[in-house]
């Protein structure tokens, strides 16, 4: 019988240790999946390093992983043993070691898993779901635009969207979903992702490291927009995009919450930052909720109307999640994706 092994946070701000855990047994619900895949996100760097927001210890890190199903809990319908699938460990479990990704059996919710066709990357998939879960409550529940269909793209509704970090794992999605929905996405980049961000979709792109005077100017001149999402999150983004936004003024949405060092924002501009993917959960969203786990994204990667964050591979398993950690706070345009069972 398989064994089970965790990269374990034994306390706050410490270092993980690989060590053995429990084997787990699903309840109603639940899944419990062999993970081949996990994705690691900057937030679980900044749990660990900064605790950002209190966790229990001993805790299992890990908000996405891939894999197939073992075994299948108690009123499950829609999942059987050997289905691949991608999934988001559901908010309120994230204090249950159980359904944490940096470890080789893990537990999923059958209503935030994405079953996976064969031909879909198992890394693919993980790389792209939790930051989609992300860009759809922002754009389509917050913004209110409309949603792409996964088997091709919409017709130009003539209207822009500001998508700004377009080479990040989010920004980049978010490009993606916004220009299949029939928008005109203006974004931004460096140079060297440029190529790959007009692959996305973007209808214009405008080079971040120009000078910020320009930056500014480029932005205004291409408005107004429908919609602004700021992928990026930090204290020069939000003066920048004050900036922007002051003429006419503006809401737009962002991924962090201040972090005190911006200027005062202009007082028509609205700077609105929310915990995106707990929106799918609730049950006002379950018809988008459902919309994303059992069309949009399973379908979208299928035919390829979703184009994946580019992934880096690392080798070493679960004795590698801690230099990935180390790493992922650094990386732009690309997800950090391992392979616990090496």
């Amino acid at each position: 019988m398989s064994s089970n092994q965790a990269a374990v946070l034994k306390e706050e701000k410490g270092t993980l240790a690989v060590e053995p855990v429990d084997m787990y047994v699903p309840g109603a619900h639940e899944l419990l999946v062999k993970i081949e895949s996990i994705a690691i996100n900057p937030v679980e760097a900044k749990l660990q390093k900064w605790a950002l927001f209190p966790i229990p210890y001993p805790s299992i890190l890990g908000w996405s992983f891939a894999g197939t199903v073992t075994e299948v809990g108690p009123e499950v319908t829609g999942f059987r043993t050997g289905d691949r699938i991608a999934t988001m460990r559901p908010f309120d479990k994230m204090g249950d070691n159980r359904f944490g990704a940096f470890q080789k059996f893990a537990l999923a919710s059958d209503s935030s898993t994405v079953k996976l066709d064969a031909h879909v990357s198992l890394d693919d998939a993980n790389a792209t779901t939790l930051n989609l879960a992300t860009v759809v409550p922002e754009l389509s529940i917050f913004a209110k635009l409309s949603r792409p269909s996964p088997s091709g793209p919409s017709p130009s509704n003539g209207k822009k969207v500001l998508i700004y970090g377009g080479s990040s794992s989010l920004g980049g999605l978010s490009v993606n979903y916004a220009a299949q929905a029939g928008y005109t996405v203006i974004t931004t980049s460096s140079p060297a992702n440029h190529d790959f961000v007009s692959t996305l979709g973007a209808a214009h792109i405008i080079n971040h490291k120009l000078p910020h005077d320009q930056v500014v100017s480029e932005l205004k001149s291409n408005g107004p927009y429908e919609a602004v999402f700021d992928t990026i999150g930090l204290p020069p983004v939000t003066d920048l995009l004050g900036e922007v936004l002051a003429e006419k003024g503006a809401v737009y949405y962002t991924i962090t919450p201040l972090m005190g060092s911006e200027k005062p924002l202009p007082v028509n501009v609205e700077r609105v930052f929310q915990s995106y993917p707990n929106l799918l959960e609730e049950e006002e969203h379950s018809e988008v909720r459902d919309w994303f786990y059992n069309e949009y994204v399973p379908k979208g990667l299928a035919n390829k109307t979703i184009i994946p964050t580019r992934v880096e591979k690392l080798p070493g398993g679960l004795g590698a999640v801690q230099a990935a950690l180390d790493q992922v706070l650094g990386v732009s345009g690309k997800k950090l994706v391992l392979n616990p069972q090496e």
